[in-house]
């Protein structure tokens, strides 16, 4: 019986090394393979194209997220600007790593213009960062010095540095009238204030109504505020009643 357990005690003393070896195979040897070939080195993208970061990172087997744009004079458009976690961070391979894309310069809401003096206009355009690259004077039914059109429509987004070109009034011609309106008055009361204005009641064009009175200008032509001619004439659209 003594020898039985002094055997079984041997038994166990080697069974008791090998695990003990087994341990240390695999925490020394086995798990630091294993842990870094799970594991890569965050890379710095930063200025770089987002195309050649998305590639590096597929190759890296890391999950990019793309991020803004983010508007930045100090980088073109597509590119990295920052990115989280930072370069030289140890990570899981497939770890999320959030890209922040530059969107270029930044985008200026583009202000109404149009009735507003060259003057006013010029700070309202500093103000913006923006720039006036050529001013064309023109003739028109605005008073000297009003803008009276401008390249970017308003509300329009602009990159910061685009170069804007107005057209400015330098008023009407001398001897020119400014069309008035006549919309909505009767036949007489328009042929007055035509008159009134030193200009003639041209062609009239009947066009049935039932739901407006006899008579009532509801088109002319041309347009209130174009420009004309002392002595010419305006065109006008009036009702008349349907016959029964």
């Amino acid at each position: 019986m003594k020898k039985l357990l002094i055997k079984l005690a041997k038994i166990g003393a080697v069974l008791l090394i090998f695990v003990i070896a087994l341990f240390y195979i695999i925490d020394l040897i086995i798990m630091p393979s294993v842990v870094e070939r799970d594991e890569v080195l965050v890379p710095n993208v930063k200025g770089k194209h987002k195309e050649e970061v998305l590639k590096l990172f597929e190759e890296l087997n890391l999950e990019p997220v793309l991020e803004g744009p983010i508007y930045d004079e100090n980088f073109n458009k597509d590119f990295i600007i920052k990115q989280n976690p930072d370069p030289g961070s140890t990570v899981k391979v497939g770890r999320r790593i959030y890209l922040y894309v530059s969107g270029g310069e930044p985008l200026i809401k583009m202000p109404d213009l149009v009735g507003r003096s060259i003057r006013d206009a010029k700070v309202t355009i500093e103000r913006l960062g923006l720039e006036i690259d050529t001013i064309y004077q023109v003739r028109s039914e605005y008073p000297a010095e009003t803008i009276v059109e401008q390249d970017f429509a308003p509300t329009e987004l602009v990159p910061k540095s685009s170069p804007l070109k107005l057209k400015v009034s330098i008023g009407p011609q001398l001897g020119m009238i400014k069309v008035p309106t006549v919309l909505g008055k009767s036949l007489k009361e328009g042929e007055k204030i035509l008159r009134n204005n030193s200009l003639r009641l041209g062609k009239i064009i009947y066009q049935p109504s039932q739901s407006l009175l006899p008579n009532t200008i509801i088109d002319q032509i041309p347009s209130e505020s174009k420009l004309l001619s002392v002595g010419d004439s305006v065109d006008v659209v009036v009702t008349q009643s349907i016959s029964r």
